[in-house]
């Protein structure tokens, strides 16, 4: 048995330590070649060490603090979309009982399904003809698109985990709608609504084609900075922008963590 307990726990630090790995090297590889032009195979290191690509990323030319300020903004508008559009959505498919509501299901799901430049080319078209969306909207409004189902989906579980008796108890108690969402199920939700907003984030600011067909190529983003260098094969200027896009992400992740552990200790009484 203690043999059995033995290898359970080697097979699970393997797995820790090969999962490390998998996230680490690839981390090690972008710092490298951040402050090098040449790295020819099969050397283990570069022999020529450069800062070219670290000015050039601070430079005007650069533009790397009006990129990453436009994908955080469209990041937090495609948040509050989700949010606004989302949340009820998952309340009502978990919650109510309807005819459809299979179809309505599916057809909020159906981003994941539909080739996304057929969805992407559609809504530039429409917006063209309305013509009044900001590009910040406008693009905001597509990523909505993207990441909707996936917020929907872990919205709607959680949902379901909830389930209706407590809100039945205190609607019996004679609470109201309003108290029951802000007493009951919004500190429940809490810890699910964050890692759904975390992904949104994420997923929102990875986006290329979306933004680049909304927009026209105007509005620029990371993932429209990188993509150009990245063709062209300049792989140091890709590597520096990939870590100034990797360092406000790695950020969002640890407020994350620093409000999950304040949730659960402030609802579940849970420490540590």
């Amino acid at each position: 048995m203690e043999r059995l307990i033995l290898v359970k726990r080697m097979l699970i630090w393997f797995f820790l330590i090969g999962m490390s790995l998998f996230i680490i090297l690839p981390l090690i590889s972008l710092i490298l070649w951040s402050f090098t032009k040449l790295w020819p195979w099969p050397e283990l290191l570069p022999k020529v060490w450069s800062l070219d690509s670290w000015s050039y990323l601070f430079s005007p030319s650069g533009r790397a603090f009006e990129a990453l300020t436009n994908s955080m903004v469209i990041a937090g508008i495609t948040v509050l979309l989700n949010i606004l559009l989302g949340f009820p959505a998952a309340k009502t498919l978990s919650q109510r009982q309807f005819s459809g509501k299979g179809m309505v299901f599916i057809l909020l799901l159906s981003p994941l399904f539909i080739p996304l430049t057929v969805s992407v080319m559609g809504l530039h078209h429409l917006s063209v003809q309305l013509g009044f969306l900001p590009d910040y909207f406008s693009t905001a409004f597509v990523h909505t698109l993207v990441t909707m189902p996936y917020f929907i989906t872990m919205l709607w579980y959680q949902f379901n985990l909830l389930g209706v008796k407590v809100q039945e108890a205190a609607s019996s108690l004679g609470a109201s709608g309003w108290k029951i969402f802000l007493w009951i199920e919004l500190p429940l939700l809490t810890p699910a609504l964050l890692l759904s907003c975390l992904l949104v984030v994420v997923i929102s600011m990875s986006q290329y084609l979306p933004t680049w067909i909304m927009s026209g190529g105007t509005l620029m983003t990371m993932p429209l900075i990188i993509f150009p260098f990245a063709s062209s094969g300049n792989a140091s200027i890709v590597a520096v922008y990939s870590i100034w896009f990797f360092v406000p992400v790695i950020l969002l992740v640890l407020i994350y963590y620093v409000l999950l552990k304040w949730c659960n200790k402030k609802v579940f009484g849970l420490r540590g």
